[in-house]
């Protein structure tokens, strides 16, 4: 008699079923140190949201045009939205930089391989405990950004483009915080690295690519204009893959009231050049990015102890 095959398991009732996240996930949630963290970093969104309104509602009283409130609407949602990828960007590597070195610490990871549990739950269950903590951060900060709301001049597809770019990045670092765990035995040497990454990835990658240009435009720009549209198109894709590089001129572009896919970036004489919008090779770069990260921490997983 031919052995029944065994029902395929939806990834939500392997997500439920995972020992590691269920572990994970109340460990983390049993103690204070989540709530405290969840306390001090809405009390400084909220400072820094109060401080924006306070200034901004100095220039504009109850007697203000409507175009003024929504200015100030604006500059509330872009300063929550902001801050908030630039947190997420330090505190997703922290979050899952020790998962896996920390077992190899407590000398429970050769305990762990021993079991049925595969390498790739294992990396998943440790990905999903903290990304669940990361959404958390992110919905408690809703209520901040629907401030902006109540002054207008916020469009949904900013919202929703501002969500997918905070939801991308929160994945794409914890996932990086989790390579980094997996590639090293020490948990203290897998966070400098990830924070290195992470600071290197955020802030060095823009900056770089300003000297560039800077140093190109007066070089390769001037002397050869007809040449110049691959050399901008090649600086727009590496800008892009930085989240605050991404932020930035996505912003950028919707303030200048062009299509949310495409930005047409004057050049030279009459001439423009159609670029893909930055959200948008920012999501699909980052999902290889996140996809590779996860590959690579599995295979680490799985590498023989020396």
């Amino acid at each position: 008699m031919a052995q029944s095959e065994k029902p395929r398991r939806s990834w939500r009732e392997r997500l439920r079923q995972n020992p590691v996240l269920l572990k994970e996930v109340r460990g983390r949630m049993r103690g204070r140190r989540a709530f405290v963290s969840l306390t001090i970093y809405l009390l400084f969104l909220s400072s820094f949201v109060s401080l924006i309104y306070l200034s901004g509602s100095t220039a504009t009283n109850a007697f203000g045009s409507p175009s003024d409130w929504q200015r100030l609407g604006k500059a509330v949602f872009v300063a929550v939205v902001g801050l908030e990828l630039f947190m997420v960007c330090f505190i997703a590597p922290g979050v899952t930089a020790g998962s896996i070195s920390s077992e190899r610490e407590r000398l429970t990871f050769d305990v762990l391989r021993t079991t049925l549990l595969s390498a790739r739950a294992l990396v998943l269950g440790k990905l999903a405990s903290a990304l669940s903590y990361l959404f958390l951060l992110l919905i408690a900060a809703i209520p901040l950004q629907s401030l902006a709301f109540l002054f207008g001049g916020v469009t949904p597809e900013e919202v929703l483009i501002g969500a997918a770019l905070l939801v991308m990045t929160a994945i794409t670092f914890s996932a990086l915080g989790l390579y980094c765990s997996s590639l090293t035995r020490r948990t203290q040497v897998s966070t400098v690295l990830a924070y290195i990454l992470a600071l290197l990835f955020t802030i060095g990658l823009p900056l770089m690519l300003a000297v560039l240009l800077s140093i190109s435009m007066r070089s390769y720009l001037v002397n050869s204009p007809g040449d110049s549209s691959t050399l901008i198109a090649l600086y727009w894709l590496v800008l892009s893959i930085s989240p605050l590089g991404a932020g930035i001129v996505t912003e950028l572009m919707l303030a200048s009231s062009q299509s949310i896919f495409y930005f047409n970036l004057p050049i030279s004489g009459n001439n423009t050049l159609n670029l893909i919008a930055p959200w948008i090779i920012y999501l699909v770069a980052h999902v290889f990015i996140t996809l590779a990260l996860i590959g690579l921490s599995i295979r680490n997983v799985r590498r023989p102890e020396k």
